[in-house]
C-alpha cells in the first residue's frame, strides 16, 4: 500500500512539473512573439500566438491522458472515470479554441455570449464533427454502456454480408468491450482481438446490446440433415446429446429442401462464449448425423429391442 502511494505521488509531481514546464513555455514564447518588429506582428502575431495556444493545449492534454487519468482509473469505478475523461476533455478542448478565438483578436465575451456564435454552433451541430461531439455527450449523460461493458451494436451504417442458403441472416453486428469515451469517438477492442474506433454520431443512431447487463445470451444455429434421416428419430437424438453436453437446447426443424430438412437449435449462454459454444456443439452433432447416416443409431436400436 505504502509502494502504491509512493507511485501516485511519484505520478502527480511529474505531471505537476511537466505541466507547469508547458505553461511556462508557452509564456515564452508570447513574450518572445510581443518583441518581433512591428512590420511583422500586424501580419503573423496573431496566427503564431494561436499555434502556441493550440501547441501547449494539445502537451497539457496530452500530460493529462497518460498520468492523470491513469492514476484516476486505480480508484475510480469505470462510470465515475468516464464522466472525468470526458468532462475533462471536453473543458480542455474548449478552452483551448477560446484561448485561440481570442489570440486572434476576439474578445471573449463576444465569442461566448455573441448571438452569431450560438447560430453558426448550432448550425454546425447537424456536421459530423458537432454531430460526434453532441452524440458523445449524450451517450456519456444516459450511459447506454460503460468503459468496460461488452456489447454489440447493430448499425446500418456498417453492413454484413447475408449469408447463403441454408444459413439464416446475421445481425450487421460488431461485438467487443469499451476501452474508452472520447468527444468524437468510442473506442472498442473487439472480438476478434483488433481495435475499433466508431463515430460517436454512429454509436448514438445504433441498437445497443448490453451483454454485461444480461447473464444469459440466446445463440441459434441451423443446419441441413439429410431426408433419409428421420426427424422423429432425429431430433429427440440430438437433444440428448446436447443435454448431455450440459446444454438445454430447444430443436426443431424449420425448413426442407428437394433432399435436406433444415434443423435450428436454440441455446441459453451464460459466460460463454458463443464461437466455443458452437464448436463443441456443431462437432458433436456432426458425429450423430454421421451415425445416422451409416446407420449405427438403427442397429444399436435394433440390438436394444432384441
Amino acid at each position: 500500500m505504502a509502494d502504491h502511494d509512493i507511485t501516485l505521488r511519484t505520478h502527480w509531481r511529474r505531471t505537476g512539473v511537466a505541466v507547469l514546464a508547458s505553461l511556462i513555455l508557452g509564456v515564452g514564447l508570447f513574450v518572445v512573439i510581443n518583441h518581433i518588429p512591428r512590420p511583422l506582428q500586424k501580419t503573423y502575431a496573431d496566427p503564431l500566438k494561436a499555434l502556441v495556444v493550440l501547441l501547449v493545449g494539445a502537451l497539457v492534454s496530452t500530460l493529462l491522458e497518460r498520468y492523470v487519468f491513469q492514476i484516476a482509473s486505480r480508484r475510480l469505478a469505470g462510470r465515475r472515470l468516464t464522466w472525468i475523461r470526458f468532462v475533462t476533455r471536453l473543458v480542455l478542448y474548449v478552452a483551448v479554441i477560446l484561448a485561440i478565438l481570442a489570440a486572434f483578436g476576439l474578445g471573449l465575451s463576444s465569442v461566448v455570449f455573441g448571438g452569431a456564435f450560438f447560430t453558426v454552433l448550432i448550425g454546425l451541430a447537424g456536421q459530423s464533427m458537432f454531430g460526434n461531439l453532441i452524440a458523445g455527450i449524450s451517450l456519456v449523460i444516459f450511459h447506454p454502456f460503460e468503459v468496460g461493458d461488452r456489447i454489440t451494436f447493430v448499425a446500418w451504417q456498417y453492413p454484413v454480408l447475408m449469408p447463403s442458403f441454408p444459413h439464416e441472416p446475421l445481425k450487421p453486428g460488431y461485438s467487443g468491450m469499451v476501452t474508452d469515451l472520447s468527444l468524437m469517438y468510442t473506442m472498442i477492442q473487439t472480438d476478434d482481438g483488433v481495435p475499433m474506433v466508431i463515430p460517436n454520431g454512429i454509436i448514438i443512431q445504433a441498437a445497443i446490446e448490453n451483454h454485461a447487463r444480461t447473464t444469459t445470451q440466446r445463440t441459434r444455429m441451423r443446419f441441413d440433415v439429410d431426408l433419409a434421416i428421420s426427424p422423429a428419430e432425429f431430433l429427440p437424438a440430438a437433444s440428448q446429446v446436447l443435454a448431455d453436453l450440459g446444454y438445454t437446447p430447444r430443436v426443431a426443424v424449420v425448413d426442407m429442401g428437394p433432399s435436406t430438412f433444415s434443423v435450428a437449435i436454440s441455446l441459453d449462454l451464460q459466460d460463454q462464449r458463443e464461437e466455443t459454444v458452437k464448436s463443441d456443439v456443431l462437432t458433436r452433432l456432426i458425429t450423430l448425423i454421421q451415425e445416422f447416416r451409416a446407420g449405427g443409431r438403427h442397429r444399436a436400436g435394433a440390438g436394444a429391442g432384441s
